[in-house]
């Protein structure tokens, strides 16, 4: 008898463990669920982080790219990469130290073309291609020329993506900062999607050679077309 109870707080000691990890784990990272066709085929279905902002074909896109601070997310595999002091790209399940205290519900992502393999191995290009705030002139363009008209009351636009995969830029509503909520995140439920075409002609001339500020071309020269061998280091 003495042996049964002395194992039970041991159980229970686990059980709140995985109490305290299973929120944290909901809360940065993303999840799969295997759906089972009608022929019997087993389909992985990726769902994004609560964190990121929302697109279509979600399953699709694999790898974000955060501009502002030169780190990957990996979406299936629920990992970020980031560049180590020695240059080596390092492997985190939970956001590294270039994203420590940052909102990622706050966080302009690329989503990178679906294509594309390991993305960080080609990272001369993305960091060339989204600057670090190289979106900082998406919001006064859209507003000043009317492209997005319908902005709720008491909010603003923010730009949160932008998709190579249909060269669109997502923007979303929050409430404008005030001095008691300066970086607000809960955004408005209306989401809109504006094509780069709308936005590239008012851009800055010197941006327009330039994925941010003249779109994404599949293929074209310079354009990775795959990840090449190895992965970084864990």
């Amino acid at each position: 008898m003495k042996k049964h109870f002395s194992s039970i707080p041991a159980f229970l000691q686990t059980w709140r463990s995985l109490l305290l990890i299973v929120p944290l784990a909901l809360a940065f990272g993303s999840c799969a669920a295997q759906v089972e066709t009608e022929d019997g085929a087993v389909v992985q279905n990726y769902v994004p982080p609560p964190w990121a902002p929302p697109y279509d074909n979600v399953s699709a896109v694999r790898y974000y790219y955060m501009p502002d601070y030169g780190v990957y997310y990996d979406v299936w595999d629920d990992q970020f990469w980031y560049q180590g002091p020695g240059g080596d790209w390092i492997y985190s399940v939970g956001p590294p130290p270039p994203l420590v205290g940052v909102n990622l519900s706050g966080a302009f992502c690329v989503l990178i073309d679906r294509d594309i393999s390991r993305p960080w191995l080609n990272h001369d290009y993305y960091r060339t291609n989204y600057p670090a705030h190289g979106y900082d002139n998406y919001r006064d363009i859209v507003v000043k020329n009317r492209v997005v008209t319908n902005i709720a009351p008491g909010h603003e636009l923010v730009p949160r993506a932008f998709n190579e995969n249909n060269n669109r830029v997502t923007f979303m509503q929050r409430p404008v900062a005030t001095a008691a909520a300066p970086h607000p995140t809960n955004y408005h439920h209306v989401v809109h999607e504006v094509p780069m075409r709308s936005i590239s002609p008012s851009m800055p001339a010197a941006s327009r050679g330039f994925n941010y500020g003249g779109g994404y071309t599949k293929g074209s020269a310079g354009a990775p077309r795959g990840g090449g061998g190895g992965g970084g280091r864990r």
